[in-house]
């Protein structure tokens, strides 16, 4: 990546965990050390709701205005519909199984983005002293026979948030899935825009996206140089600042090698947030913006969002033509994929 980049000083601080907080009925747990606090909701998704860098007090997560809130408390008249997910949608960093559009799968319906990331997660604290945190939390989704487990841990001396995930296929037959992490940021960490280095090779923008939107569709370009809906080059590593004219844009990057990276950097304030992944599984990273653009739902003209998310493949409408074509994660009955990412502060 271009610029330097360098983790915060190490100090030998403690670490501490903690899982005696409730918010709005969900339990919470708290992990943190001297340079991060993260926050998980165990009873929603096991969604990271918060991820704090303390020496500035800054929270890199995106946080939607309408908030917080528990699905199995809190819900419309017309409650089973396909785009729960939207209704719920707050932020942060979500996991997502098994698909991401909303269809009919071998006769199990499916609504966006799957099941695990609006149910409650089960959890164990398994590590627990002052040099190392760790909890361990799992579920399975209601209409496809699949587990996920992922190990969330910290240690005294780093800003990063290190996740071992365990997904197995419990059925008796081959799946086919989509798998990802929506992890998005928001204000006021990119009021004066960011600067995103990383290792893709090719950007791609999403053909299905509205007219208010920033870059030309469907046109496949070296990273980060793209043709914007003028036509002109516009430099996609570019987040413009809040104050920018508004527009929504979903593009994927591509190309990373084995192990992909992204940083979002404010250049301003000399901090960003870095990840790595296990690109030979999670090939794609999406980069979603919704700037303020879309007037109707489910944003209302309210929403600032920038997301760089490791997905096993793209967004396409039509589910089943992309299984045929091989584009979903198939998985064999019984087989277990494991994986690794890391999530950290970083200072330029």
């Amino acid at each position: 990546m271009g610029s330097k980049l360098s983790l915060p000083p190490f100090a030998k601080g403690k670490c501490s965990i903690s899982d005696e907080w409730v918010y709005k009925g969900m339990k919470t747990i708290w992990m943190e050390n001297d340079f991060i606090k993260i926050g998980i909701l165990a009873d929603r998704g096991s969604d990271i709701f918060e991820f704090r860098y303390k020496p500035l007090d800054l929270d890199f997560m995106l946080r939607l205005s309408k908030g917080i809130r528990n699905p199995q408390r809190d819900f419309s008249q017309m409650r089973n519909t396909l785009n729960q997910f939207e209704d719920y949608y707050y932020g942060g960093w979500q996991e997502i199984l098994p698909n991401t559009p909303s269809f009919n799968y071998r006769g199990a319906s499916l609504g966006q983005h799957g099941e695990v990331s609006l149910t409650p997660w089960k959890y164990s604290i398994i590590d627990n002293s002052s040099d190392r945190v760790s909890v361990k939390l799992w579920t399975r989704p209601l209409r496809v026979p699949i587990q996920i487990e992922k190990t969330l841990t910290i240690v005294a001396d780093q800003p990063t948030l290190f996740i071992e995930e365990i997904l197995t296929n419990e059925s008796k037959t081959k799946l086919d899935i989509i798998w990802g992490h929506h992890i998005a940021f928001g204000l006021p960490f990119l009021t004066e825009g960011a600067k995103i280095e990383t290792n893709a090779a090719k950007i791609i923008s999403e053909p299905t996206m509205p007219d208010h939107r920033r870059f030309k569709p469907g046109i496949e370009s070296d990273w980060p140089m793209c043709k914007n809906i003028r036509g002109k080059e516009d430099d996609a590593s570019k987040v413009p600042p809040a104050t920018d004219p508004p527009y929504s844009d979903l593009s994927y990057l591509y190309g990373f090698g084995d192990e992909g990276n992204y940083s979002i950097i404010n250049t301003d304030k000399n901090v960003g947030f870095s990840v790595k992944w296990d690109s030979t599984i999670f090939k794609y990273l999406w980069y979603w913006q919704e700037r303020y653009a879309t007037q109707d739902a489910p944003w209302w003209g309210d929403a600032y969002a920038v997301a760089l998310e490791p997905w096993t493949s793209m967004y396409k409408p039509d589910a089943e033509d992309a299984i045929k074509k091989g584009e979903w994660l198939s998985i064999e009955q019984g087989d277990v994929i494991t994986t690794k990412l890391s999530a950290s502060v970083v200072i330029t």
